[in-house]
């Protein structure tokens, strides 16, 4: 079931209106929709009707959506947004059919849009069995879940809460994709949220919500970016009766694999095991992850995934061990040269987030004619602080303590603001 400001939609309701698309059945449809229930609608209608999907955020420019469905030959745009002047509405895309529609019925491949960050979004093929493999059904012990959505629902992470949900019958309650964390908390308490997945970063904003200790989250899930120590250990205290799990997943890769134990990185055991049929390794400082199902495949003639002859994919994710864990360090593509050493800037933000008074922190490059580049430190506190130049100060010698000297950033700066992309990520750029 799917609750909305427009009331609550059901799978059930969907399959029995026999809606079909007014759509070329031999050409791939692009659909770029930001209301997760006109999207449930025209998935369960396109599903086995064309031979592919694309799902495009509704966040990004109307000329991407459109150079993203012309180099996928799509047929026909459908969006709900009012700005792609070539798209199709939702009400001239469906027809309710008393029938059966006829004509080839196709496994269609749905192809997720990574989020962009560093350039235009590269497409990857996906099929839905591979996309609903780790859906698990609702026993029937105890309340039901009732799902949050904090992620856009044609992203992969939105994807895989969308299809958590409703294929198992539970609740999933999405909000206006356009509304602000702090109006989201309330929505989820009035309506009695028990499961949310997050980024780190969203999870940060919704701890400086006050009211976010009226959540009674039984299950608290953090993805997309890397978990600290501090901020598994603040959602332990505030969520105390909560699951908290730490999912490794990717648009590129699929659902990996997931940390329960309450620990940053994850056991170094892993990479011996078999993870409910996921195998991961390393390989030259980066880590490696094959999972099973059908592959994925990147769309595009001048982007590959990078996979070996055992069909493990590197994830560009660089690590370290450390002890018995595995720790993440930064994206390969995000290391920054500063006077001919390498500094990931996800480390830098790391020593920082072990300050008691910081709620977000994004270190950036700045050029510098001497060592290449520099560090900036924009920090969000928790709460505002009386001599903010002394804690300036304070944060530089954290990191003098902790960091090579590269690595310590040349200025700090306090915002009362960062923003997040439509990933729920920091902006990296800028």
């Amino acid at each position: 079931m799917l609750q909305t400001a427009k009331g609550i939609l059901r799978l059930g309701e969907v399959r029995a209106a026999r809606l079909t698309p007014k759509l070329d059945r031999d050409r791939p449809v692009a659909l770029s929709i930001r209301d997760p229930a006109s999207l449930l609608k025209m998935l369960v209608a396109c599903d086995g009707y064309v031979p592919e999907m694309l799902l495009i955020s509704a966040s990004l420019a109307p000329n991407i959506v459109q150079s993203l469905a012309a180099r996928t030959a799509c047929g026909t745009i459908v969006s709900d947004r009012g700005d792609i002047s070539s798209a199709l509405s939702l009400e001239a895309a469906l027809f309710s059919s008393p029938d059966e529609c006829t004509g080839p019925s196709y496994e269609t491949a749905w192809i997720m849009t990574t989020s962009g960050t560093t350039g235009q979004p590269k497409m990857v093929s996906h099929c839905l069995a591979g996309l609903a493999r780790t859906v698990r059904p609702w026993l029937g012990q105890g309340s039901p879940p009732v799902w949050g959505l904090t992620y856009e629902a044609t992203r992969f992470a939105g994807m895989q809460v969308l299809l958590q949900a409703v294929l198992s019958g539970n609740l999933l309650v999405a909000c206006d994709p356009e509304m602000e964390v702090a109006a989201k908390v309330p929505h989820w308490i009035k309506y009695g949220v028990t499961h949310l997945s997050a980024t780190p970063t969203l999870w940060r904003q919704i701890l400086m919500h006050p009211s976010s200790v009226r959540l009674m989250l039984r299950q608290v899930t953090l993805g997309g970016e890397i978990s600290d120590q501090l901020l598994l250990d603040r959602l332990a205290a505030r969520f105390p009766e909560a699951r908290i799990s730490h999912l490794y997943a990717s648009t590129e890769t699929g659902v990996g694999f997931s940390v329960k134990d309450g620990r940053e990185g994850f056991p170094r055991r892993f990479l011996e095991e078999e993870l409910n049929g996921v195998r991961l390794k390393l390989a030259d400082g980066r880590l490696w992850v094959r999972t099973p199902g059908p592959k994925t495949i990147m769309i595009g003639s001048e982007e590959r995934i990078r996979r070996d002859v055992e069909g493990y994919v590197d994830t560009h994710d660089r690590v370290e061990l450390r002890g018995d864990r595995v720790l993440f360090v930064g994206r390969d593509t995000g290391a920054v040269n500063i006077g001919g050493s390498k500094v990931f800037p996800e480390a830098v933000e790391r020593v920082i987030n072990q300050m008691a008074d910081v709620a977000l922190v994004r270190v950036i490059p700045r050029r510098n004619p001497l060592s290449g580049a520099v560090l900036i430190a924009h920090i969000v506190l928790m709460e505002p602080v009386s001599n903010p130049d002394a804690f300036k100060l304070r944060v530089i010698k954290h990191c003098r303590a902790r960091l090579p000297r590269e690595a310590v950033p040349a200025l700090v700066q306090l915002d009362s603001s960062l923003t997040v992309n439509a990933a729920g990520k920091l902006a990296r750029s800028g």
